[in-house]
């Protein structure tokens, strides 16, 4: 096969598989949700069979979001780590490649980690006040 074909079909092929692979993550998340719905309702129509008490709703079983929805410190520096590093192997490879003037844009994702990180000081801090204003 010419190397100029193959070229072409790289970047095609890398955009069916990437929205391949989101179609799939979006379909798997609602036969999830499909199937916890469906074990609630068989639970609770057998609790009101028996006549017992109905047993209370998950929290998040028809929220969209996948977890606690306050925001919490460690997922603030989870993603403020995450981007730091990323933010810093852009601006090393960027400059590798392309020139120190385009690598600049690798340190946008890590100032936000920057951020986060700073968020996640400042939100901790605030937790831990909140458990000394707590406790006698």
């Amino acid at each position: 096969m010419d190397p100029g074909v193959i070229g072409v079909f790289i970047p095609i092929i890398a955009i069916i598989m990437g929205v391949g692979a989101g179609i799939v993550a979006i379909w798997s998340e609602h036969k999830r949700k499909a199937q916890l719905l469906e074990q609630n309702h068989r639970e609770r129509m057998q609790a009101i069979e028996k006549g017992l008490e109905l047993p209370p709703l998950p929290p998040n079983l028809v929220s969209t979001s996948n977890g606690p929805s306050t925001a919490s410190a460690a997922k603030s520096v989870r993603s403020g780590v995450m981007l730091l590093l990323i933010g810093i192997i852009l601006w090393f490879a960027i400059d590798r490649a392309g020139g120190s003037d385009a690598a600049l844009f690798g340190l946008i994702p890590a100032a936000v980690g920057v951020a986060n990180l700073l968020y996640a000081a400042i939100q901790w801090n605030k937790d831990k006040a909140e458990e000394a204003k707590k406790q006698p």
